[in-house]
């Protein structure tokens, strides 16, 4: 669920200014954005907050110095990026703007400072690309505070988002995976929206004609398998999923070295996951689908795992704890960061979840809320669609996602 945040809050790296812009997008207003964004807490990175804060004042000096209005919309457009980007910032003037600058710099790149009408452009150096002709903001709708566009192979060509340390072995997977993605995908759109107490993102990734994702969208999806929670489950997350070579591999980088080397081979597509946290555990309860063929030769190899206490379980971790079982209708895991018999009883003792699910790829549920899932990604008219909502206390409750601040040097 991190990965439409990331991609909201990192403009990527992009095409040189001869061809059309490789990223564009539109501001409500700098000050709107900047205290919604800001409400994400430092999830994305270290001092995130502080991020936001100095790329706010950035644009906000740089208004006042040639005229622009930040409280209006705002649109700019990446050519290049790096310590010396090529973009593109277009803006409102104020009413009573003055004499302008020929020229100004923002966080030490230069800009020239062009007037057409009632907008003020500010051009990096590299710019030959004729004046705007549309109106900044035209293209937000009702509610949004951005919308943005990126070409695929611009950002994969110039930029890897692998690149960055992530602090966990799932986060890096999902900078792997973004990687992977670009080779697959023509455009991505990403929309940002919020009301009083969340956050929205929606990012549609739209796959080349002949691409190997194209194709993989047309499968059908994984039956269900079984759906259940436990008491204590707060959230509940289905993934069905037509299992690639390429997820396999993924799913076993995940796993890791202590997991069966026959288990993501397995693996059907489908998988339901119940998870909770109270004042002593966090828990989770998976239930994993898996092919009928090579059912005999997994049980064999769990078979050759630590066993534990509990009848019929084996152990795949003990920090964090992780237990494994083999039953008639697929795979049972348990995990905790803390396993007693009181919480294992709780895991073990589950009740079927019985309310309708939509028939996609990927949700996962807030059971305190089941209205609006926190997220959701759909196939929908040949895109992919991922769609995030949560309250700001969901971004609060999770640290960060990449080691090292963005844009800011790291505090000794």
């Amino acid at each position: 669920m991190r990965l439409p945040i990331f991609l909201l809050t990192f403009f990527p790296i992009l095409l040189s200014a001869a061809q059309p812009p490789a990223a564009r997008f539109e501001l409500v207003s700098v000050p709107q954005v900047s205290q919604t964004v800001s409400r994400m807490g430092n999830c994305i990175a270290p001092r995130f907050r502080d991020t936001v804060a100095a790329v706010t004042l950035i644009l906000s000096a740089g208004a006042v110095q040639c005229g622009m209005d930040p409280t209006r919309p705002m649109e700019i457009r990446f050519y290049s990026f790096g310590e010396r980007p090529v973009m593109r910032i277009t803006a409102f003037a104020v009413e009573h703007k003055g004499d302008l600058p020929a020229r100004i710099k923002l966080a030490g790149c230069p800009f020239q400072v062009k007037e057409k009408g009632k907008l003020i452009i500010l051009d990096s150096n590299g710019i030959s690309e004729p004046l705007p002709t549309v109106l900044p903001g035209n293209g937000l709708k009702e509610g949004e505070l951005i919308r943005g566009t990126v070409q695929a192979d611009a950002v994969r060509r110039h930029f890897r988002f692998s690149s960055f340390n992530a602090k966990d072995t799932s986060a890096n997977l999902i900078l792997r995976g973004v990687d992977e993605l670009l080779t697959q995908a023509g455009e991505a759109a990403v929309v940002f929206s919020a009301d009083e107490k969340s956050l929205k993102v929606e990012l549609t990734v739209r796959p080349k004609k002949t691409s190997a994702l194209s194709r993989w969208m047309q499968q059908p999806l994984p039956p269900k398998g079984r759906i259940e929670v436990f008491d204590g489950a707060q959230t509940l997350a289905v993934l069905r999923l037509d299992p690639t070579g390429t997820l396999r591999q993924y799913a076993a980088a995940y796993l890791g070295k202590s997991f069966p080397a026959s288990l993501a081979a397995s693996a059907n597509g489908f998988a339901a996951m119940a998870s909770g946290s109270s004042r002593k555990y966090s828990s989770m309860r998976v239930n994993a689908g898996i092919r009928p063929d090579p059912s005999a030769g997994l049980q064999k190899e769990i078979r050759k795992l630590k066993p534990t206490p509990f009848d019929g379980w084996f152990q795949l971790r003990n920090n964090p704890t992780l237990l494994i079982s083999l039953k008639p209708d697929g795979l049972l895991l348990f995990g905790a960061d803390g396993m007693d018999s009181t919480l294992l009883h709780a895991l073990d003792q589950p009740r079927e979840f019985t309310k309708t699910l939509p028939d996609v790829p990927f949700v996962c549920l807030d059971l305190a809320d089941l209205e609006r899932p926190l997220a959701e990604l759909r196939i929908d008219r040949g895109s992919l669609r991922l769609i995030l909502q949560a309250k700001d206390q969901w971004f609060a409750a999770h640290g960060p996602l990449l080691e090292k601040p963005l844009l800011l040097p790291e505090r000794k």
